[in-house]
């Protein structure tokens, strides 16, 4: 009884170790340019910004989140080849499973010169576009153009809005005036008093 009894207490603590047994995944978080997608076989190609000379290669699953930095979801075949991304992915080595990928919008800074050689007289423009990350400030100074900017479309869409009013009144105004000078208004003629 002595031996059944041990050889079921060391089954019980068997089993019971493996129904509390763990498993931990490790998520890891990679920086990199978008190189391409290959539909066929669900993998999406990324240089790495770590400087790794190969690029890492990443299974995309239905499971897999793609959106943008506002969280916008974003349609793996509209992300264009440059594009910065920041995935988020389990496993290693040639197994990397993409579980978010955050399409991160490149901001760009653009620099207007304008050159007349000697002499020509024709005028050379170069414009230069650098891309790099926007700082704070310059997002906000961003932001507060466009709201500068989307303010004074409004005011203009008003101050048309009251030219086509006023134009249409006047429009109108005239066409009454024009159709009351158009009605014939009968002559009174004047009789002598002494002629009837």
């Amino acid at each position: 009884m002595r031996t059944l009894g041990a050889a079921l207490l060391a089954v019980g603590c068997f089993w019971s170790s493996q129904a509390f047994t763990q498993t931990t995944t490790t998520v890891t978080t990679t920086n990199g340019a978008f190189t391409e997608y290959v539909p066929g076989s669900e993998t999406m190609v990324v240089r790495s910004e770590t400087g790794t000379t190969s690029p890492l290669r990443y299974s995309v699953t239905k499971q897999t989140t793609i959106v943008d930095e506002t969280g916008a979801p974003v349609a793996i075949d509209r992300i264009s080849p440059g594009s910065q991304l920041s995935i988020q992915h389990t496993g290693s080595g040639d197994r990397l499973v993409a579980s978010r990928v955050v399409v991160r919008r490149a901001a760009t800074a653009t620099t207007a010169v304008t050159s007349v050689p000697a002499g020509t007289g024709q005028q050379t423009n170069t414009t230069t576009t650098t891309t790099r990350a926007l700082t704070h400030e310059e997002k906000h100074a961003l932001k507060e153009e466009r709201e500068h900017q989307k303010k004074a479309a409004k005011e203009e869409i008003e101050r048309q809005k009251d030219a086509l009013d006023k134009a249409k009144d006047k429009l109108d105004d005239d066409t009454i005036n024009r159709s009351l000078s158009a009605i014939p208004v009968p002559r009174r003629t004047q009789i002598p008093c002494g002629a009837v």
